[in-house]
């Protein structure tokens, strides 16, 4: 679904028309009997991540309790399906280091490991669909959409909404001087999120006016997938530091470990290079920025 609010629509009621759609399409998502179950852990968690992206940047018009129970409620279906979805990043990554340092990696010699990562990936799977069938996965869906129809979004401005946006910009500096001053996978990964929500939160005005706003959600795309692979490399390295025998030997280890250490530096670099040119402005200059863009309106 395109996350985009028109132009002849109030924000509240386009927002409440995405925030439906989302629901319904994540419906469809679970009852396709054909799809396979890390094809519906993708896409549901997909939707949970832009339901949460349109609540936040709604909250200026939601009361307290009402947006603390969806938030939740989404947070927690989001956490529900969080485990299999890590467990597959990892063969994922692996896969990504390989092929990125290829052909220098030995790819018999680190075999084992991917081996024993599928392994883990396919019984934590099995694990979810076992705990989580069709029936449960859409009685918790049907909780949030129960709880998203019943939001009063009515009197959300469009200044309400622009402010909401730079809110997360201000968390998004924030995060970039975090990561700045400590380079760990916490920061890394609290950062990407941010970066999601603005990029989502963006192309909710794209339309408003696309020279301006356009590149903009284009860099926050080219960034949150940069600080997503940094994270990822990250998790992979700190897995296998846990549980070292997943590698079948510590020569073995310690080579990957060292091949992702080497790319998350390049990632790392590049998303810090890129975040300093989106967030340079204060949260103040880039608010006025978003409020005169907008007066802009395409048509």
């Amino acid at each position: 679904m395109k996350l985009t609010l028109d132009t002849s629509e109030s924000p509240g009621d386009g927002l409440a028309r995405l925030m439906g759609g989302l629901c319904e399409e994540a419906h469809k998502v679970i009852g396709d009997a054909a799809s396979p179950a890390d094809t519906t852990i993708f896409e549901l968690r997909k939707s949970i991540k832009k339901l949460r992206a349109i609540l936040r940047v709604s909250r200026p018009a939601i009361d307290r309790k009402s947006y603390r129970s969806l938030n939740r409620s989404l947070r927690d279906f989001g956490r529900a399906l969080g485990k299999p979805r890590d467990c597959a990043v990892l063969v994922e990554t692996l896969d990504a280091l390989l092929e990125h340092y290829r052909p220098y990696p030995n790819e018999q010699a680190v075999l084992p490991a991917r081996d024993a990562l599928e392994c883990r990936y396919r019984v934590t799977l099995e694990l979810f669909q076992r705990d989580h069938d069709e029936h449960s996965l859409a009685a918790r869906l049907g909780e949030i959409e129960r709880q998203a129809v019943n939001l009063d979004l009515h009197r959300l401005s469009d200044a309400m909404l622009l402010a909401g946006i730079g809110k997360t910009y201000r968390r998004c500096r924030s995060g970039l001087q975090a990561l700045r001053d400590d380079p760990s996978t916490q920061n890394s990964h609290d950062l990407r999120r941010q970066v999601k929500y603005a990029w989502n939160q963006m192309k909710l005005v794209r339309s408003w006016n696309s020279d301006a706003f356009g590149p903009v959600t284009a860099d926050l795309n080219r960034l949150g997938k940069l600080l997503g692979a940094d994270s990822d490399m990250a998790m992979l390295a700190e897995t296998l530091q846990r549980h070292p025998e997943i590698c079948c030997s510590l020569g073995r280890c310690e080579f990957i470990n060292a091949l992702a250490e080497t790319r998350r530096i390049e990632l790392l670099s590049a998303g810090l290079r890129l975040a300093g040119k989106l967030f340079a402005h204060t949260p103040e200059h880039f608010g006025r920025w978003l409020e005169d863009r907008a007066g802009e309106r395409d048509g």
